[in-house]
């Protein structure tokens, strides 16, 4: 399966990450790798949720591209987490089933190609429902305050409550610097006033 960019142009941005995860001292948020690359896609698609998911598979593929370099090569071990990256002394590690897993769906570039902006709406739906469910203290907000977390006027159509729920959970996701607390509420609110127009 071919990669969304030419070989050339995803050599040079291996080289680039190399040269700024050397320089890192620490752990590296993948924010500030994909602002550092400055990696953008040509033909992006024009849903966000789904044009960050595609820059951040590509990076995530750049990551254990390099990851796999570096072990064989007994150079560094690259830990690579939901988010981040950091840079440690090699000591012999090796990649856990999970880390296993996920490097093999991210070196495929079919993967890539399977995901559309549909499925990937549905799939962070259901994760941030489960992540909710799991939250201890389960706020219940007054239908004002619901209205005031999502910054809307209420009565409302379902597809207005939706796209602003949308554009409040970019731009308060915590991987994208937000606040994981006001996220959740965000989204708690959302399904308290969707419920209500379903």
């Amino acid at each position: 399966m071919q990669a969304p960019l030419p070989t050339p142009q995803l050599q040079l941005l291996q080289g680039q990450l190399e040269t700024i995860l050397l320089q890192s001292s620490g752990m590296v948020a993948e924010q500030q790798l994909l602002q550092r690359l400055g990696l953008q896609l040509t033909n992006a698609p024009s849903d966000p949720q789904y044009a960050l998911f595609q820059r951040h598979f590509v990076l995530q593929h750049l990551l254990y591209c390099i990851q796999q370099q570096w072990l064989a090569e007994e150079v560094a071990w690259l830990d690579i987490g939901l988010a981040k990256a950091e840079l440690l002394p090699y000591q012999g590690q090796q990649l856990s089933a999970q880390d296993q897993g996920r490097a093999q769906y991210y070196l495929d570039w079919q993967n890539f190609y399977r995901m559309d902006a549909a499925t990937l709406a549905q799939q962070l739906d259901d994760f941030w429902q489960q992540f909710a469910s799991r939250t201890v203290v389960t706020p219940q907000f007054s239908h004002q305050q619901a209205c005031e977390l999502l910054q809307l006027s209420w009565p409302c159509q379902l597809a207005v409550l939706k796209r602003q729920y949308r554009i409040l959970a970019l731009k308060h996701h915590p991987d994208r610097g937000g606040d994981a607390e006001h996220f959740v509420q965000i989204r708690l609110a959302y399904q308290q006033l969707s419920a209500e127009l379903r």
